[in-house]
């Protein structure tokens, strides 16, 4: 039988050839030199690569001309801007010691005695129009307890008045100011006689540009003035105006403090053809975010609680004719808004 077994030396001499190709290629390694192992296994030729970003894919041509088409991983990411809903609502509910409407009191009476509170509530629509500003509508009623009692022969119904307005704002952004522009129907169902109408503007500048030496980077106004005139053109027919500065100060989370200050001009309309100063007047406005510490969803809109003061200065003959006089007064009230 023939003997498969090699002879011993043979052995030694394979094995004593195997570990020292093993030695020599852990050498080369580590010395940085190619090993057996790297020259035995094919290289790829250079290639040359051709990218079409449309197609997702690249096509690798190496030297021998042969195609090798891959799969590109393109990265992508989406962009979602969330668009506001065009159309907004409100209602405010409010509570005053006094009806004062340009400083002028409709709710006290000889006689009254003593002060019952004054009611009122808003509501209004309005409609962004995206380049061409926005549009807005908004019914007023104010509702007087002691009407009947104080006004005997008028007094039908509590209600006192009904206003309607609507208005077109825009914002001039070259000069950083908001331009508005309305009608307002005044109505009064116990002295229906009395009903006129006027038309308004008014304009809100940021005028956060001229303190950029103090504040640089500072982009909301600082004393943010404003200017208001209204020209009723049916039964008084006098014109009214108000210059005014307000500032918001943060206090803490969601609590906001606006005091401001205005002048305003009487043109004919608590007197005829009389152009005087009428007074000026001093506000404190405390603005409670009530809805954030309801946590309510923003699907549910806005809620916040206001409180206000206000000190009505009456100056020269418009005081000495007793059409206005000094006098503190102030309320509270509960707003909602919704969209926008």
């Amino acid at each position: 039988m023939r003997n498969l077994k090699a002879p011993p030396v043979a052995c030694l001499v394979v094995a004593g050839v195997a570990m020292a190709a093993v030695l020599g290629g852990a050498s080369s390694v580590l010395a940085g030199e190619p090993t057996w192992l790297e020259l035995d296994r094919t290289q790829p030729a250079a290639a040359t690569e051709t990218a079409d970003p449309s197609s997702g894919f690249t096509l690798v041509q190496d030297e021998s001309g042969e195609t090798i088409e891959t799969r590109d991983t393109i990265e992508t990411t989406e962009t979602i801007e969330e668009s506001s809903f065009p159309i907004s609502f409100g209602l405010s509910y409010y509570l005053y010691s006094d009806y004062i409407f340009r400083f002028v009191n409709f709710s006290e009476y000889p006689g009254e005695g003593r002060e019952k509170l004054n009611h009122q509530f808003s509501t209004d629509v309005g409609f962004d129009l995206g380049d061409f500003g926005s549009l807005s509508f908004t019914a007023w009623f104010e509702w007087y307890a002691a009407q009947k009692k104080l006004d005997p022969v008028d007094g039908g119904q509590n209600a006192q008045e009904i206003d309607y307005t609507i208005a077109w704002s825009y914002d001039v952004e070259p000069i950083a100011t908001t331009l508005s522009i309305g009608l307002t129907w005044y109505t009064f169902p116990n002295a229906k006689a009395a009903n006129t109408f006027e038309y308004f503007v008014g304009l809100e500048h940021n005028d956060a540009w001229m303190w950029k030496w103090l504040l640089p980077e500072n982009e909301d106004g600082v004393l943010n003035p404003t200017f208001f005139l209204a020209h009723d053109v049916d039964e008084i027919g006098g014109v009214w105006m108000e210059f005014g500065i307000s500032h918001t100060f943060d206090i803490v989370e969601n609590f906001t403090l606006t005091p401001g200050t205005l002048v305003a001009i009487d043109g004919g309309y608590n007197r005829d053809d009389t152009f005087r100063f009428a007074g000026a007047q001093v506000s404190l406005i405390a603005e409670y975010d009530i809805g954030a510490l309801m946590q309510l969803p923003p699907w549910a809109g806005s809620l916040t609680l206001t409180g206000e003061l206000y000190f009505n200065d009456a100056w020269g003959n418009a005081e000495d004719d007793r059409t206005i006089q000094d006098e503190f007064w102030g309320g509270m009230s509960v707003n909602w808004a919704w969209g926008g």
